[in-house]
This record gives C-alpha cells, structure tokens and sequence, in this order.
C-alpha cells in the first residue's frame, strides 16, 4: 500500500515515529490523519498532527503533508496568520523511495484547517 510506504518515509525524514489514525482513501486519491511521537509531560511537551492527502492532477500524483505543530496543547501558528501551518511536498515515487520538500509556512486563508486547532488524544 502506498500509503504506509508514504508514511515510513516520513517517519525516516523527521527521524521519529509517524502514527497513520486514519485512513479515507478514494478512486484516485486518499487523505489520513498522522500524528507525531506523543506529548512529552514536561519542557515544552512540543508535537504535530499532519494532515497527509494524495490526489491526481495532470495524469500524475500530487503528494503533500499539511502539518500543525502544538505546545501544551495549544496550536502554534504565525502571529501575523490566522491560521498557519508547515507544508510538505512529496518528490517521486510513491514507494517510500522518494523525497519530501519542505516549502515552510503556509497561511489558511480559507480556515479549511480550522479544526486542527487542539491537540486531543486519539
């Protein structure tokens, strides 16, 4: 399945664990839910929760990793966004061996991540 080479490759790009909650996969696309190593109980308890999705455009496959990064529960974003998160964009073959590309900060100028505002336990 692509989806869990995808997901390993991440898990060896951050150098950490990457948990798939869950899967919605269609035709000739998918989106999950990942979430990064749990929250430490104490320091900054600093972690992630992405949102993975695949779709095809032009006959070929757009791979990207919204991620939204939390401290103490709270989602950190850019002052200046309402609402902001880090995007990542995959590279290559969709068997684990290809690369992801970090483009950093994006705004969400249309809230369509709105409900990744709280960090809540599976």
């Amino acid at each position: 399945m692509e989806v869990a080479a995808l997901v390993d490759s991440l898990s060896v790009h951050f150098d950490q664990e990457v948990e798939l909650v869950n899967l919605t996969e269609m035709e000739d696309a998918f989106s999950c839910l990942l979430r990064g190593p749990a929250v430490p109980t104490s320091g900054f308890q600093l972690t992630w929760k992405g949102v993975l999705g695949m779709e095809i455009i032009d006959g070929r496959p757009d791979v990207a990793l919204s991620m939204f990064f939390f401290s103490r529960g709270e989602r950190i974003r850019l002052a200046t966004h309402r609402g902001s998160y880090v995007e990542l964009l995959h590279e290559g073959p969709l068997d684990g061996t290809g690369t992801w590309r970090d483009l950093g900060w994006t705004e969400d100028s249309l809230g369509e991540f709105d409900a990744h505002d709280e960090w809540r336990p599976v």
